[in-house]
Protein backbone atom coordinates (compact mmCIF):
# COMPACT_ATOMS: atom_id res chain seq x y z
CA UNK A 1 0.00 0.00 0.00
CA UNK A 2 2.81 2.33 0.83
CA UNK A 3 4.34 1.84 -2.24
CA UNK A 4 1.27 2.02 -4.45
CA UNK A 5 1.22 5.61 -2.82
CA UNK A 6 4.90 6.59 -3.85
CA UNK A 7 4.12 5.49 -7.30
CA UNK A 8 1.18 7.95 -7.37
CA UNK A 9 3.11 11.36 -5.87
CA UNK A 10 5.91 10.44 -7.82
CA UNK A 11 3.84 10.37 -11.27
CA UNK A 12 1.83 13.68 -9.71
CA UNK A 13 5.20 15.22 -9.72
CA UNK A 14 6.65 14.36 -12.84
CA UNK A 15 3.27 15.44 -14.72
CA UNK A 16 3.60 18.81 -13.18
CA UNK A 17 7.07 19.40 -14.36
CA UNK A 18 6.42 17.87 -17.83
CA UNK A 19 3.24 19.96 -18.45
CA UNK A 20 4.53 23.04 -19.71
CA UNK A 21 6.37 20.92 -22.30
CA UNK A 22 3.59 19.02 -23.62
CA UNK A 23 0.40 22.07 -23.07
CA UNK A 24 1.12 23.21 -26.34
CA UNK A 25 1.28 19.79 -28.12
CA UNK A 26 -2.01 19.48 -26.56
CA UNK A 27 -5.43 20.44 -29.19
CA UNK A 28 -6.13 24.02 -27.79
CA UNK A 29 -10.19 25.21 -27.09
CA UNK A 30 -11.74 26.98 -30.06
CA UNK A 31 -12.18 30.75 -29.36
CA UNK A 32 -15.29 32.12 -28.60
CA UNK A 33 -16.95 33.48 -31.42
CA UNK A 34 -17.10 37.03 -32.16
CA UNK A 35 -20.90 38.75 -32.43
CA UNK A 36 -21.75 39.23 -36.17
CA UNK A 37 -21.03 42.94 -37.16
CA UNK A 38 -23.77 45.76 -37.52
CA UNK A 39 -25.39 46.17 -40.34
CA UNK A 40 -24.01 48.79 -43.25
CA UNK A 41 -24.30 52.14 -42.31
CA UNK A 42 -25.32 55.00 -44.87
CA UNK A 43 -22.19 56.98 -46.56
CA UNK A 44 -21.64 60.19 -45.54
CA UNK A 45 -21.31 62.85 -48.03
CA UNK A 46 -21.01 66.95 -47.69
CA UNK A 47 -23.20 69.00 -50.19
CA UNK A 48 -23.47 72.70 -50.55
CA UNK A 49 -26.85 74.35 -51.17
CA UNK A 50 -27.12 76.44 -54.63
CA UNK A 51 -28.33 80.20 -54.48
CA UNK A 52 -27.80 82.64 -57.11
CA UNK A 53 -24.98 84.98 -56.87
CA UNK A 54 -22.82 87.89 -58.54
CA UNK A 55 -19.71 86.53 -60.39
CA UNK A 56 -17.18 88.08 -62.24
CA UNK A 57 -14.71 86.53 -64.32
CA UNK A 58 -11.73 87.53 -66.98
CA UNK A 59 -11.37 85.86 -70.48
CA UNK A 60 -8.63 86.53 -72.74
CA UNK A 61 -8.53 86.12 -76.45
CA UNK A 62 -4.85 86.74 -78.37
CA UNK A 63 -5.77 89.45 -81.00
CA UNK A 64 -4.14 91.54 -83.62
CA UNK A 65 -4.50 95.43 -84.34
CA UNK A 66 -5.35 96.36 -88.31
CA UNK A 67 -5.41 100.10 -89.69
CA UNK A 68 -8.87 100.97 -90.43
CA UNK A 69 -7.63 102.18 -93.58
CA UNK A 70 -4.49 100.50 -95.40
CA UNK A 71 -3.58 100.34 -98.50
CA UNK A 72 -0.14 99.66 -100.76
CA UNK A 73 0.67 102.64 -103.26
CA UNK A 74 1.06 101.31 -106.93
CA UNK A 75 0.83 102.62 -110.64
CA UNK A 76 -1.57 101.65 -112.50
CA UNK A 77 0.73 102.94 -115.51
CA UNK A 78 3.72 101.98 -116.97
CA UNK A 79 6.26 103.98 -116.68
CA UNK A 80 9.72 106.22 -114.87
CA UNK A 81 9.34 107.92 -111.87
CA UNK A 82 9.04 111.72 -112.53
CA UNK A 83 8.94 113.15 -108.89
CA UNK A 84 8.52 111.65 -105.38
CA UNK A 85 6.60 114.10 -103.43
CA UNK A 86 6.93 112.75 -99.87
CA UNK A 87 9.18 111.40 -96.90
CA UNK A 88 9.22 108.14 -94.83
CA UNK A 89 7.01 107.71 -92.98
CA UNK A 90 5.15 111.21 -93.91
CA UNK A 91 1.72 111.88 -92.68
CA UNK A 92 -0.69 113.00 -95.95
CA UNK A 93 -4.25 114.39 -96.07
CA UNK A 94 -6.83 113.04 -98.75
CA UNK A 95 -5.59 114.12 -102.71
CA UNK A 96 -1.91 114.92 -101.79
CA UNK A 97 0.42 114.36 -104.10
CA UNK A 98 2.44 111.40 -103.45
CA UNK A 99 4.01 110.73 -106.55
CA UNK A 100 4.22 111.81 -110.29
CA UNK A 101 5.01 109.12 -113.19
CA UNK A 102 6.43 110.13 -116.39
CA UNK A 103 3.70 111.53 -118.84
CA UNK A 104 4.65 113.96 -121.51
CA UNK A 105 3.80 111.70 -124.51
CA UNK A 106 0.19 111.10 -122.91
CA UNK A 107 -0.13 114.89 -122.60
CA UNK A 108 1.16 115.39 -126.48
CA UNK A 109 -1.27 112.93 -127.45
CA UNK A 110 -4.36 114.30 -125.24
CA UNK A 111 -3.28 117.56 -126.82
CA UNK A 112 -3.30 115.69 -130.96
CA UNK A 113 -7.09 114.66 -129.89
CA UNK A 114 -8.32 117.16 -128.78
CA UNK A 115 -7.10 119.20 -131.92
CA UNK A 116 -8.87 116.38 -133.87
CA UNK A 117 -12.02 116.75 -131.79
CA UNK A 118 -12.02 120.20 -132.68
CA UNK A 119 -12.18 120.39 -136.10
CA UNK A 120 -14.74 116.85 -135.85
CA UNK A 121 -17.13 118.76 -133.87
CA UNK A 122 -16.68 121.70 -136.29
CA UNK A 123 -17.11 119.44 -139.28
CA UNK A 124 -20.13 117.46 -137.95
CA UNK A 125 -22.04 120.17 -136.95
CA UNK A 126 -21.45 121.81 -140.71
CA UNK A 127 -22.66 118.51 -142.11
CA UNK A 128 -25.88 118.41 -139.71
CA UNK A 129 -26.82 121.71 -141.70
CA UNK A 130 -26.17 120.32 -145.04
CA UNK A 131 -28.02 117.54 -144.43
CA UNK A 132 -30.91 119.75 -143.12
CA UNK A 133 -30.49 121.93 -146.37
CA UNK A 134 -30.85 118.16 -148.60
CA UNK A 135 -26.83 118.92 -149.50
CA UNK A 136 -25.52 116.34 -148.15
CA UNK A 137 -26.60 112.51 -147.52
CA UNK A 138 -27.36 110.83 -144.03
CA UNK A 139 -24.01 108.76 -145.02
CA UNK A 140 -22.02 111.56 -144.69
CA UNK A 141 -23.86 113.35 -141.97
CA UNK A 142 -23.31 110.24 -140.03
CA UNK A 143 -19.78 109.23 -140.67
CA UNK A 144 -18.53 112.97 -139.49
CA UNK A 145 -20.97 112.41 -136.35
CA UNK A 146 -19.32 108.68 -135.80
CA UNK A 147 -15.67 110.53 -136.25
CA UNK A 148 -16.49 113.38 -133.46
CA UNK A 149 -17.70 110.71 -131.26
CA UNK A 150 -14.45 108.46 -131.65
CA UNK A 151 -12.46 111.04 -130.73
CA UNK A 152 -14.10 112.92 -127.78
CA UNK A 153 -14.16 108.50 -126.26
CA UNK A 154 -10.41 108.80 -127.12
CA UNK A 155 -9.89 112.34 -125.18
CA UNK A 156 -10.96 110.70 -121.86
CA UNK A 157 -9.26 107.40 -122.10
CA UNK A 158 -6.41 109.84 -122.74
CA UNK A 159 -7.41 112.17 -120.33
CA UNK A 160 -7.68 109.27 -117.83
CA UNK A 161 -4.42 108.10 -117.74
CA UNK A 162 -3.06 111.15 -117.75
CA UNK A 163 -4.70 111.67 -114.33
CA UNK A 164 -3.39 108.39 -113.00
CA UNK A 165 0.16 109.62 -113.85
CA UNK A 166 -0.59 111.84 -110.92
CA UNK A 167 -0.85 108.71 -107.91
CA UNK A 168 -2.64 111.43 -105.04
CA UNK A 169 -3.83 110.03 -101.67
CA UNK A 170 -7.23 108.18 -101.09
CA UNK A 171 -7.40 109.10 -97.54
CA UNK A 172 -5.64 110.50 -94.73
CA UNK A 173 -3.00 108.94 -93.12
CA UNK A 174 0.92 107.82 -92.74
CA UNK A 175 2.66 106.70 -95.35
CA UNK A 176 5.20 103.85 -95.11
CA UNK A 177 8.89 103.37 -96.23
CA UNK A 178 10.06 104.69 -99.93
CA UNK A 179 10.49 101.50 -101.98
CA UNK A 180 11.33 103.31 -105.34
CA UNK A 181 13.65 106.15 -106.54
CA UNK A 182 13.95 109.00 -109.27
CA UNK A 183 14.04 107.69 -112.53
CA UNK A 184 12.70 104.18 -111.72
CA UNK A 185 10.98 102.40 -113.93
CA UNK A 186 7.87 101.32 -112.06
CA UNK A 187 5.34 98.55 -113.60
CA UNK A 188 1.14 98.55 -113.42
CA UNK A 189 2.12 96.27 -110.01
CA UNK A 190 5.30 98.03 -107.91
CA UNK A 191 5.16 98.50 -105.00
CA UNK A 192 5.88 102.09 -104.52
CA UNK A 193 5.27 102.96 -100.52
CA UNK A 194 2.06 101.78 -98.64
CA UNK A 195 -0.36 104.07 -96.51
CA UNK A 196 -2.78 103.40 -93.26
CA UNK A 197 -4.50 105.61 -91.32
CA UNK A 198 -3.50 104.57 -87.92
CA UNK A 199 -5.58 107.50 -85.46
CA UNK A 200 -7.88 105.01 -85.04
CA UNK A 201 -7.52 101.34 -84.65
CA UNK A 202 -9.19 97.78 -85.27
CA UNK A 203 -8.14 94.63 -83.35
CA UNK A 204 -9.37 91.71 -84.27
CA UNK A 205 -9.63 88.25 -82.19
CA UNK A 206 -11.71 85.32 -81.88
CA UNK A 207 -13.88 83.99 -79.47
CA UNK A 208 -14.83 80.45 -79.19
CA UNK A 209 -18.41 79.67 -79.55
CA UNK A 210 -19.82 78.82 -75.79
CA UNK A 211 -18.98 82.64 -75.19
CA UNK A 212 -21.00 83.97 -77.98
CA UNK A 213 -23.98 84.67 -75.16
CA UNK A 214 -21.05 87.27 -73.64
CA UNK A 215 -20.48 88.77 -76.91
CA UNK A 216 -22.61 92.42 -77.62
CA UNK A 217 -21.55 95.77 -79.45
CA UNK A 218 -20.81 97.71 -77.79
CA UNK A 219 -19.50 95.62 -75.00
CA UNK A 220 -15.86 97.51 -73.43
CA UNK A 221 -12.73 95.03 -73.99
CA UNK A 222 -9.29 96.01 -72.39
CA UNK A 223 -5.61 95.62 -75.10
CA UNK A 224 -2.37 94.68 -73.45
CA UNK A 225 0.21 95.17 -76.09
CA UNK A 226 4.08 94.45 -75.62
CA UNK A 227 5.92 97.20 -75.22
CA UNK A 228 3.54 99.02 -72.71
CA UNK A 229 2.71 98.75 -69.15
CA UNK A 230 -0.38 100.64 -69.19
CA UNK A 231 -3.75 99.03 -71.14
CA UNK A 232 -5.73 100.07 -73.68
CA UNK A 233 -9.25 101.33 -73.80
CA UNK A 234 -11.19 99.52 -76.49
CA UNK A 235 -14.61 99.08 -77.50
CA UNK A 236 -16.66 96.15 -79.57
CA UNK A 237 -17.63 97.35 -83.40
CA UNK A 238 -18.46 94.24 -85.04
CA UNK A 239 -18.89 90.39 -84.51
CA UNK A 240 -19.18 87.85 -87.47
CA UNK A 241 -22.75 86.38 -88.51
CA UNK A 242 -21.16 82.94 -88.71
CA UNK A 243 -18.38 80.72 -86.67
CA UNK A 244 -16.00 79.42 -88.70
CA UNK A 245 -16.92 75.58 -88.28
CA UNK A 246 -12.80 74.59 -88.70
CA UNK A 247 -12.09 76.13 -85.30
CA UNK A 248 -15.56 76.64 -83.22
CA UNK A 249 -14.64 80.50 -82.61
CA UNK A 250 -16.54 83.46 -83.78
CA UNK A 251 -14.34 86.34 -85.38
CA UNK A 252 -14.54 89.87 -83.41
CA UNK A 253 -13.54 92.99 -84.33
CA UNK A 254 -13.34 96.18 -81.47
CA UNK A 255 -12.33 100.09 -82.32
CA UNK A 256 -8.96 101.51 -80.39
CA UNK A 257 -8.49 105.09 -80.44
CA UNK A 258 -4.71 106.03 -81.68
CA UNK A 259 -4.57 109.41 -80.94
CA UNK A 260 -1.17 109.24 -79.62
CA UNK A 261 -0.14 107.13 -82.12
CA UNK A 262 1.24 104.76 -79.91
CA UNK A 263 0.11 101.75 -81.33
CA UNK A 264 1.02 100.20 -84.82
CA UNK A 265 -1.11 97.66 -86.75
CA UNK A 266 0.33 93.87 -87.13
CA UNK A 267 0.73 94.51 -83.06
CA UNK A 268 0.02 91.68 -81.19
CA UNK A 269 -2.55 92.27 -78.43
CA UNK A 270 -3.89 90.10 -75.61
CA UNK A 271 -7.94 91.07 -75.06
CA UNK A 272 -9.56 90.75 -71.58
CA UNK A 273 -13.09 90.65 -71.54
CA UNK A 274 -14.77 91.04 -67.86
CA UNK A 275 -17.78 89.16 -67.57
CA UNK A 276 -20.00 89.86 -64.61
CA UNK A 277 -23.51 87.30 -63.97
CA UNK A 278 -25.71 88.91 -61.36
CA UNK A 279 -27.67 86.01 -60.43
CA UNK A 280 -24.90 82.73 -61.22
CA UNK A 281 -25.13 79.39 -59.96
CA UNK A 282 -21.38 78.06 -58.67
CA UNK A 283 -20.37 74.85 -57.22
CA UNK A 284 -16.96 73.91 -55.91
CA UNK A 285 -14.64 72.49 -58.99
CA UNK A 286 -14.31 69.23 -56.90
CA UNK A 287 -17.93 68.40 -57.51
CA UNK A 288 -17.41 69.03 -61.33
CA UNK A 289 -16.94 65.19 -63.22
CA UNK A 290 -15.62 65.62 -66.80
CA UNK A 291 -15.53 62.68 -69.29
CA UNK A 292 -15.25 61.96 -72.44
CA UNK A 293 -19.30 61.71 -73.07
CA UNK A 294 -20.17 64.70 -71.10
CA UNK A 295 -19.75 67.15 -67.64
CA UNK A 296 -21.57 66.02 -64.54
CA UNK A 297 -22.56 66.82 -60.67
CA UNK A 298 -24.02 64.48 -58.47
CA UNK A 299 -27.19 65.75 -56.26
CA UNK A 300 -28.71 64.71 -53.12
CA UNK A 301 -32.69 64.46 -53.20
CA UNK A 302 -34.45 63.42 -50.72
CA UNK A 303 -31.11 61.35 -49.12
CA UNK A 304 -30.60 59.48 -52.56
CA UNK A 305 -28.19 60.16 -54.90
CA UNK A 306 -29.16 61.75 -58.57
CA UNK A 307 -26.51 62.45 -61.21
CA UNK A 308 -27.14 65.73 -63.28
CA UNK A 309 -25.08 66.38 -66.92
CA UNK A 310 -24.81 70.30 -66.97
CA UNK A 311 -23.60 72.79 -69.25
CA UNK A 312 -20.62 74.90 -67.82
CA UNK A 313 -19.42 78.35 -68.31
CA UNK A 314 -16.11 80.66 -66.93
CA UNK A 315 -14.24 79.25 -63.90
CA UNK A 316 -12.47 81.02 -61.23
CA UNK A 317 -9.60 79.41 -58.86
CA UNK A 318 -12.18 77.19 -57.10
CA UNK A 319 -15.38 77.77 -58.68
CA UNK A 320 -17.40 76.65 -61.71
CA UNK A 321 -19.88 78.57 -63.25
CA UNK A 322 -23.16 76.16 -64.25
CA UNK A 323 -25.09 77.51 -67.29
CA UNK A 324 -27.71 74.73 -67.53
CA UNK A 325 -28.67 71.24 -65.75
CA UNK A 326 -29.34 73.35 -62.01
CA UNK A 327 -31.78 74.98 -60.38
CA UNK A 328 -31.55 77.22 -56.88
CA UNK A 329 -31.82 75.13 -54.20
CA UNK A 330 -30.45 72.22 -55.67
CA UNK A 331 -27.70 69.92 -53.25
CA UNK A 332 -24.58 69.16 -54.96
CA UNK A 333 -22.15 67.00 -52.93
CA UNK A 334 -18.75 68.04 -52.71
CA UNK A 335 -16.95 65.14 -50.86
CA UNK A 336 -16.63 61.65 -51.63
CA UNK A 337 -17.86 62.43 -55.14
CA UNK A 338 -15.97 59.70 -56.68
CA UNK A 339 -17.17 57.08 -54.37
CA UNK A 340 -20.92 57.62 -54.90
CA UNK A 341 -23.17 56.33 -57.62
CA UNK A 342 -26.58 57.41 -59.04
CA UNK A 343 -29.35 55.97 -56.67
CA UNK A 344 -27.23 55.16 -53.58
CA UNK A 345 -28.89 56.50 -50.91
CA UNK A 346 -26.19 58.96 -48.15
CA UNK A 347 -26.42 60.48 -45.47
CA UNK A 348 -26.06 64.51 -45.55
CA UNK A 349 -23.50 65.97 -42.70
CA UNK A 350 -22.62 69.56 -42.96
CA UNK A 351 -24.64 70.90 -45.42
CA UNK A 352 -23.70 74.47 -45.84
CA UNK A 353 -25.46 76.80 -48.38
CA UNK A 354 -23.03 78.27 -51.02
CA UNK A 355 -24.08 82.09 -52.04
Amino acid sequence: MKKALTVVVLLVVAGTLAWPEIDHLLPQNAPPERSAAPPDQLAAVQTVRLKPTAFESKLTFNGTLVADNAIDIKSELRGKIDSIAFDDGQPVATGDLIVKIESGELAAELSSVREQLGLATTNAQRLQNLFSSGSVTASERDDAVSRREVLKAEERRLALRLDKSSILAPFSGTLGLREVSLGDLVEADTLITTLQSIDDLKVDFSVPERYQALLRVGTPVTLWVTGYEEPFSAEVRAISPRVDVATRTIRVRAHVANQARQLRPGNYARVELISRDEAALLVPSVAVLQSLEAVSVFTVREGVVVRKEVTTGNRSATQVQILQGLQPGEQVITSGVQSVRDGQRVEVHNAVDLG
